[in-house]
Parts: C-alpha cells; sequence; structure tokens
C-alpha cells in the first residue's frame, strides 16, 4: 500500500503543481492584458491632451494675430485722427498768422481802435496756443482710450476663455 499511496500522493502533488503553474500563467496572461488596456487608456488619454494643448495654442495664435490686427487698425484711426487734428491746427495757426500780418484797417492816432485790434490779436495767439495745448490732450486721451479699449478687450477674451467659451473667432 506504501506504493500506491506514493503514487496517488506524487498524483496529488502533480496536480496540485500543475493547477498553480496553470494558475501563476492565467494571473500572468490577465497582467499583460491589463496592463496592455492600461496602457491604452494612457496613450488614448495623452492623445487627447495633446489634441486639446495644440487646439487651444491654435486658438491663442489666431486671437494674438486678431488682436495684433485689431491694435493695428486702432493705431492707424488714431495715427489718422491725430494727422487731423494736427492739420486744424495748423490750419488755424495759419489763418492767425494772416490775420496778424495784415494792416491796420482803422484811422491812425485812434488809441481805442489800436487796443481792441492789439486784444484780438493777443486772444487769436491765445486761441492758437490753447488749440495746440487742447490737440496734444486729446492725442493722449486718444491713446488710453485705445488701451483701455484693449485691456476690455483682453479682459472679455480671458474671462470667456476661463468658462469655456474659447474666442475664437
Amino acid at each position: 500500500m506504501n506504493g500506491r499511496a506514493l503514487v496517488i500522493a506524487a498524483a496529488i502533488l502533480g496536480a496540485i503543481v500543475g493547477v498553480k503553474l496553470w494558475e501563476s500563467h492565467l494571473i500572468a496572461k490577465g497582467d499583460a492584458q491589463g496592463a496592455a488596456r492600461v496602457q491604452a487608456a494612457w496613450d488614448a488619454q495623452e492623445d487627447a491632451r495633446s489634441q486639446a494643448t495644440a487646439r487651444d495654442n491654435a486658438i491663442k495664435f489666431r486671437n494674438a494675430e486678431r488682436t495684433a490686427h485689431e491694435d493695428a487698425k486702432r493705431e492707424a484711426a488714431r495715427a489718422a485722427r491725430d494727422a487731423a487734428a494736427a492739420a486744424a491746427v495748423r490750419g488755424l495757426r495759419a489763418e492767425i498768422a494772416r490775420l496778424n500780418a495784415r494792416p491796420d484797417p482803422y484811422p491812425a492816432g485812434d488809441a481805442g481802435l489800436a487796443a481792441c485790434a492789439g486784444e484780438a490779436a493777443t486772444a487769436r495767439e491765445l486761441l492758437g496756443e490753447s488749440s495746440g495745448a487742447y490737440q496734444q490732450l486729446a492725442a493722449e486721451a486718444d491713446g488710453l482710450r485705445d488701451q483701455v479699449i484693449g485691456l476690455q478687450q483682453f479682459a472679455r477674451d480671458v474671462c470667456r476663455a476661463g468658462t469655456g467659451g474659447a474666442i475664437d473667432r
């Protein structure tokens, strides 16, 4: 009976070792499949992230180009307004110079009329100087206006972009 028990014990031991080897093989196969699924999910997530980053970068680039174009248009419009204002001031100063250069139409010796003529010339000079100062002030205000418009547009773009509504127009 000893031999028979040894054969049965060896068969049972062989079966247990075989089952354990088979179980180990199945676990390794499952681990490999799980690792492949995790890697595939990771790769898909990385692809999606890369595509989203590429889209965001393209939107940012287009928005930067649009902003630069709008800034250039505002700058050109401001330069045109500044040139028109400068031309108006030059025209006013030319008219003042023309009026100051004409001969007095009043008879000589009338002090009251001469004083009025002098006061008129002074008033014209003050008007010319005031218009120049006003033109400079208007140019500065125009520059600040453009800066505020740009900042407001930037804030609007950032706020809308923060809510998921990318601006890309």
